[in-house]
């Protein structure tokens, strides 16, 4: 794709993030990140992780039709109850853009970003602990994978 076509696009995707970020009521946005930003080179490794095909998730729970769902996801998202300030990829966006958030109520922020998720699809990390998850469903099932990135070393610029 040429260049001027990949940076339409990008422009684009940022355009609809900000949107998706107006829209969502529990999660305010700090700011978006970098394309090239070191701590989502550090992430990309278990994103690769999660998303080779043969890949087993670390959760997996059946969609039965009473499925307290959400409770479900914090309890395999444990990490994020603790922490205020996370980094999500902005759902239905055509281009990968993160987001760091502050979450006014974590419950509330994960049902809303599963709510608006059009492909059913969470992903997020917690910088300072170098958590990182995502949750999905898949057919008849919801499935989690967790990970932790190396967070050491990283310009302190980069922080929140």
């Amino acid at each position: 794709m040429p260049y001027q076509s990949i940076k339409l696009v990008k422009k684009i995707a940022v355009m609809n993030a900000e949107k998706t970020m107006e829209s969502l009521s529990y999660l305010s946005l700090i700011h978006f990140e970098e394309y090239d930003s070191p701590w989502l080179k550090r992430l990309e490794k278990s994103l690769k992780q999660f998303r080779k095909i043969d890949s087993e998730p670390d959760y997996s729970k059946a969609n039965e039709k009473n499925l307290d769902y959400i409770s479900w996801f914090e309890s395999v998202l444990g990490f994020c109850k603790t922490n205020k300030e996370w980094l999500i990829l902005v759902p239905n966006c055509q281009f990968p853009i993160w987001a760091n958030v502050k979450v006014l109520n974590s419950t509330k922020a994960l049902e809303e970003l599963w709510d608006t998720s059009e492909d059913r699809d969470i992903i997020l990390a917690v910088k300072s602990t170098g958590d990182i998850a995502q949750i999905y469903l898949e057919e008849d099932k919801y499935k989690g994978h967790v990970g932790k990135c190396d967070v050491m070393n990283i310009d302190q610029n980069d922080s929140y």
